[in-house]
This record gives structure tokens, C-alpha cells and sequence, in this order.
């Protein structure tokens, strides 16, 4: 069987749908994709509401909080949290907050009791880990183009596991005597230079491919401008540029 892994949605719907879109092209072509897991909802794009709808009622498709949906969680029970971060990154504070208040009662429900901020599954013989960053350590990140050790010590930590798959805003592969570190690149925004992508896993083999997709940006532009989310010039450079 195949799977698809997706990361850091970060609220674009129209990016969303378009993997979506995207994956149904490649099972027509004969892909036996059987599922899909998306790690790190909710974050600088204007659609939460709607990405909740869309991921909530789907079939077959695994969520995985990412560190924006982490801080969403916690932003409702934690007035330290809320001080902590309003003075370590007032931006985000002001984009946890947004989302928060933008989503609604049912998607910060759905968030906070059933999407795990750790994710480990069998397919077949093998065994994966889904995760933002590190296993364990939800707020943290696996950084590309690092030497062999790096990812090694953090397989370590999970031995048992043939696959660790993090989020993160550009795709690679990282292949260590414990078993293969993937992450499948940006859905909603992207790191400078690169193109949306998600990647493709063969459970059984442990293959992978990356896939690189185009959306309409103009749309997700016209929303911003329409809810003028906290400093929503920097988000549209987001959108367009990267980040």
C-alpha cells in the first residue's frame, strides 16, 4: 500500500484542496494510496474554519498537531502561555490567538481531543512515527541537510520504528542505520525557493517520492485582505514568497 504525508496545511484550504485533488490524479493512475496524514493544521492562512470541516470529514486521512495547533490547545488554559509568548513572539501570539478565536468551539474541540501531537502506526510489517519535530518534542523541528548523525540520534529515540516523518517547509529524505527521517515539504506556505509538495511511501518497501503541485494564490490573497488577520501584509508575503 501507499501514503501520502502532508505538512504544514497552516490554514490554506485552496492549497489543501489542491493536494487533495492531486492524490486522487495519482490513484486514477493506478497509486494504490489507501491513506493520508497531514501533520500541522492551523496557522498563517485565513481558511481554519474551513480546513477543519474539510479535514474532520474526510475518509482515510490521519491528522497530527503541529506547533501552532500545540499553542492553540494550550492558549484557552494557560494565561502564562498566553503572557509567556505574547512577549517572546508577539506575531504568533497574535496568529495563535486569531486562529483561535476564527475557528470555532467545534474545531478547537476537535483539535485539542482528536488530533494526538504524536502519532505511531503499523502498515503491513513496518512501523511509522508522525510528528512536527522530534518525537516527543512537539514545539521543536528536524532541519534539513544536516550531517548523518543528527538524524541518527534522533532515531535513536525510536528504534523500533522504520520511518520517522516530520513536518517542515522543504522536502528530503535522511536514510541512518535506524531507519529513514522523511519530510514531505509545505502544503500552505512554503520555505523560499520551493514549490508546494507532499510525499508518497510505499509501506512495504519504504520508498519514497516527492510531489510538487502549483494552486491559485489570488484567492487566498483576496481572503486576507477580506479578514485582515493580524499583520496581513506579512502574511501575503508569506503566500507568495515564502517564508
Amino acid at each position: 500500500m501507499k501514503l501520502v504525508v502532508m505538512s504544514n496545511v497552516h490554514g490554506n484550504l485552496k492549497a489543501l484542496a489542491k493536494a487533495f485533488s492531486e492524490v486522487e490524479k495519482l490513484k486514477e493512475e493506478g497509486k494504490e494510496i489507501e491513506k493520508v496524514v497531514v501533520i500541522g493544521i492551523f496557522g498563517y492562512m485565513p481558511y481554519p474554519k474551513e480546513v477543519y470541516k474539510m479535514l474532520s470529514n474526510a475518509e482515510n486521512v490521519l491528522c497530527v498537531r503541529g506547533k501552532i495547533d500545540q499553542m492553540i490547545v494550550k492558549w484557552s488554559e494557560s494565561e502564562e502561555l498566553r503572557e509567556e509568548l505574547k512577549e517572546e513572539d508577539p506575531f504568533l501570539a497574535k496568529i495563535v490567538e486569531w486562529n483561535w478565536e476564527n475557528m470555532g468551539r467545534e474545531a478547537r474541540k476537535w483539535i485539542r481531543n482528536d488530533v494526538p501531537a504524536l502519532l505511531f502506526e503499523k502498515f503491513g510489517d513496518n512501523e511509522f512515527g508522525f510528528s512536527y519535530g522530534k518525537p516527543f518534542e512537539v514545539n521543536s523541528e528536524v532541519l534539513p541537510k544536516m550531517p548523518l548523525s543528527y538524524y541518527e540520534s534522533i532515531m535513536a529515540a525510536i528504534k523500533k520504528y522504520e520511518m520517522l516523518v516530520v513536518a517542515g517547509y522543504e522536502p528530503f529524505l535522511a536514510e541512518t542505520i535506524y531507519g529513514k527521517v522523511v519530510c514531505p515539504g509545505g502544503v500552505g506556505v512554503q520555505k523560499k525557493g520551493f514549490n508546494a509538495s507532499f510525499a508518497v511511501i510505499d509501506t512495504t518497501t519504504l520508498d519514497v517520492s516527492f510531489y510538487e503541485f502549483d494552486y491559485e494564490k489570488k484567492e487566498v490573497e483576496d481572503k486576507i485582505k477580506e479578514l485582515k488577520p493580524p499583520e496581513y501584509e506579512k502574511l501575503i508575503d508569506f503566500l507568495y514568497h515564502g517564508i
